[in-house]
């Protein structure tokens, strides 16, 4: 008898063990996924904000050159005509917004068992997508061979996913599948806009590079003018204008490779929701999403020291 109370009361020990240990590990898996989600929007801001200030950034460029050399002939173009349209920007803006929306789509599946309120997440998500798909569509002449302009398919694929594998599901079931349908054309997406972010950068490394060659040209005529306070002056300019590049080219290839890392952590958000979820398992995902977090963080703070010294 004693023996069996015994086995009685290690059979409800195990048990409440086992009981309190699947709330721990979601809850886990819920910081992980908010972490996941917090760095993605800070990525998104970063890159948003490079892509919105590339016109301006070169018009500004091209007003000193007319400011500081009074014989340079103005090309009103090169003034008016923008690098990129403003529904280009728009898209890019807009595809980043999907991003941002699926993540808080997974936080809001995450956070709560009340189903009107992921419901309404993944909703939204769903109409985003569907609307920049029609958009994209639409203005495919405008966005022209940029990468931006094919994510079609992959927009199609999260539409459709939201559509079926979420709205009935259970919290867990459907953050599992949120998860593993998308994953295919989150990839895809994140890919794409690595790819129009190295367009970015090309462009406005291209001007940093033209006023650092400008500025040589300044240096060798005052060279052989023998004006020794005007050589000076270009040589402190030109020191200034290699520190800049440096540290701009900086933050810019972090934030790439933290798109690189957004991958990786998306993968392994794959594989926590189609895992036996384990305790390696999770220990996994948390590792990996707070590598990507640190990386957002290290970004989005080293962009908000560059904008305030430019300032």
């Amino acid at each position: 008898m004693k023996r069996a109370i015994t086995g009685l009361w290690t059979f409800l020990l195990l048990a409440a063990v086992a009981a309190c240990g699947t709330p721990r590990d979601f809850t886990i898996y819920q910081e992980s996924i908010g972490e996941f989600q917090s760095a993605t929007d800070q990525t998104a801001s970063v890159a948003l904000e490079y892509v919105e200030s590339i016109n301006s950034f070169e018009r500004g460029y091209e007003l000193t050159l007319l400011r500081e050399d009074p014989d340079r002939p103005l090309n009103i173009s090169k003034l008016s005509e923008p690098i990129l349209s403003p529904q280009a920007i728009a898209a890019r803006d807009r595809t980043f917004g999907v991003l941002k929306q699926y993540t808080q789509m997974l936080a809001a599946l995450a956070e709560s068992d009340a189903s009107e309120r992921w419901k309404a997440a993944s909703e939204r998500a769903r109409s985003s997508a569907d609307a920049l798909l029609t958009d994209l569509n639409a203005e495919s002449g405008i966005l022209g061979e940029l990468p931006i302009s094919d994510i079609t398919g992959p927009l199609k694929i999260i539409s459709d996913a939201i559509a079926t594998e979420i709205i009935n599901a259970k919290r867990s079931r459907a953050l599992d599948a949120a998860i593993a349908k998308a994953a295919p054309a989150i990839q895809d997406i994140s890919g794409k806009l690595r790819e129009d972010l190295t367009f970015v950068i090309r462009q406005r490394d291209s001007v940093k590079q033209l006023e650092i060659a400008e500025l040589t040209i300044r240096y060798a005529e005052a060279q052989e003018s023998n004006n020794n306070s005007a050589r000076l002056s270009t040589l402190t300019k030109i020191d200034q204008a290699l520190e800049a590049r440096t540290k701009s080219l900086s933050t810019l290839q972090g934030l790439i490779q933290t798109l690189d890392q957004f991958d990786i952590a998306h993968d392994a958000l794959v594989r926590y929701a189609k895992s036996e979820k384990g305790p390696q398992d999770l220990s996994d995902l948390v590792t990996i999403v707070r590598s990507y977090s640190d990386s957002a963080k290290e970004v989005f703070e080293s962009f908000q020291r560059l904008s305030a010294a430019l300032s």
